[in-house]
């Protein structure tokens, strides 16, 4: 799990500097936060031997939270 979180720091100093560098904008910035966030839990999930829900079963959460489903 510890290498898990190293390659992903390696990955998002050499990103952001890069994005510093050109001067992206800030939207660039959110998107690619967005993304390694979510890579990095389903990654940091897997490493410890636990599969992540599905997006049926958030769907169906939901669902059941709003009261559509009983």
């Amino acid at each position: 799990m510890l290498i898990v979180l190293a390659v992903f720091a390696v990955l998002i100093i050499s990103d952001f500097l890069r994005f510093i560098r050109n001067k992206e904008p800030a939207k660039v910035f959110v998107i690619y936060t967005c993304l390694m966030a979510t890579s990095l839990s389903i990654s940091l999930l897997l490493a410890a031997g636990r599969r992540p829900s599905s997006p049926a079963q958030w769907i169906e959460a939901v669902f059941k939270m709003i009261g559509v489903l009983e």
